[in-house]
């Protein structure tokens, strides 16, 4: 803990330092992550599939960083939520509806998690290994049977306002502007969903259950010695991060114009780098900054990615292994600077 002065605001003087850095880093990133698209002639279509996935970075930092708990469930429940939003757009539902009923299958697909782990006492990867085999079949039978159902002339919450918004960015800035307007209302909508997702969600961690919940993350034998019911816990916390999977599949298929059964694979890699991309550049102190941090290495994951292939020129077929480099780098960039800072202290050792 810092000094406390006289008045009482030392403690409160280095909270708001440590925001002041954070938000500077904030803004550094932005401005470093805005040059590289413009050298790298990336579009801004990458900042809009960013916001589309954040989510899915912000359910991974649940389980992994709060909860402590080895889940891949978001690998099924992303597409879970994606396929519910789909059909249910497809019959007419309105898309608000559909993404509501996304974020609650979303939370029935880490429910199930949560049971296997704690009925059956079988660990949490391999409970979770479980639901998302079982959650191939039910995307599935959700689907009615097809592995792709497409949403072309379906209303959804971008198609609905991308007329009007169309002309409002042709009258302010130009019929050149026209082919930019869809990416534009996607960051402005998903960019706004985000926040107000993120500020709940920040609201919810600093709740008395919130903060149970990170405290079963942290130390469960002391939560278990307060009386309180750590697995209860983990049933929230899972169902919590994975209706946030759900939700983020059902921006996702909206945002591609369909839903594919397969559309979750790989996700819990993804979202991994988004953590650890996050940590790394921004450094993150506190719940919230940590929370923002997720979404923010999301956007820099997509970004990257992007930019390799606009550098590179690589065809569409080379996306998984593009990918698969930006994760690579993203989790192997800090272990081989760990690995430097134990080597120069070592060899500075020897030398002294």
């Amino acid at each position: 803990m810092g000094t406390v002065n006289a008045s009482g605001q030392g403690p409160l003087r280095h909270g708001r330092d440590a925001s002041l850095h954070f938000a500077h880093r904030l803004v550094i990133l932005a401005l470093v992550a805005g040059l590289f698209m413009s050298l790298g002639n990336v579009t801004i279509a990458a900042v809009g599939q960013g916001l589309g996935f954040a989510l899915a970075g912000v359910t991974v930092f649940l389980t992994f960083r709060v909860l402590g708990f080895v889940d891949l469930t978001v690998d099924g429940a992303f597409p879970m939520g994606g396929a519910i939003c789909a059909v249910l757009i497809f019959v007419g539902i309105s898309p608000e509806v559909a993404m509501l009923a996304a974020f609650l299958l979303g939370m029935a697909a880490g429910l199930a998690t949560a049971l296997v782990d704690i009925i059956f006492k079988i660990e949490g990867l391999l409970a979770s290994i479980i639901v998302v085999t079982a959650a191939w079949t039910v995307n599935l039978h959700i689907m009615r049977g097809q592995s792709n159902i497409p949403l072309l002339g379906k209303e959804t919450i971008l198609s609905r306002h991308s007329g009007d918004f169309r002309a409002w960015v042709v009258d302010q800035y130009g019929a050149e502007f026209r082919r930019h307007s869809t990416n534009l209302l996607e960051i402005i909508l998903f960019g706004i969903l985000v926040c107000i997702v993120l500020v709940i969600l920040y609201w919810f961690m600093r709740s008395e259950t919130g903060l149970a919940i990170r405290a079963t993350g942290e130390n469960p034998q002391m939560v278990r010695a307060t009386g309180i019911n750590h697995q209860v816990m983990i049933v929230i916390g899972l169902m919590v991060a994975n209706g946030l999977a759900g939700l983020a599949g059902s921006l996702v298929v909206q945002q591609f114009g369909f839903a594919d059964v397969r559309l979750g694979l790989g996700l819990i890699v993804r979202g991994l780098a988004a953590v650890m991309i996050g940590e790394v550049l921004l450094r993150p102190r506190g719940i919230g900054q940590m929370l923002v941090a997720a979404v923010a290495g999301m956007l820099v994951f997509d970004i990257s990615r992007a930019w390799v292939f606009s550098a590179l020129d690589l065809p569409p077929t080379d996306i998984q292994l593009v990918s698969a480099l930006v994760v690579l780098v993203a989790l192997g960039l800090p272990r081989l600077q760990d690995r430097w800072q134990v080597y120069r202290k070592r060899r500075r050792a020897r030398t002294e």
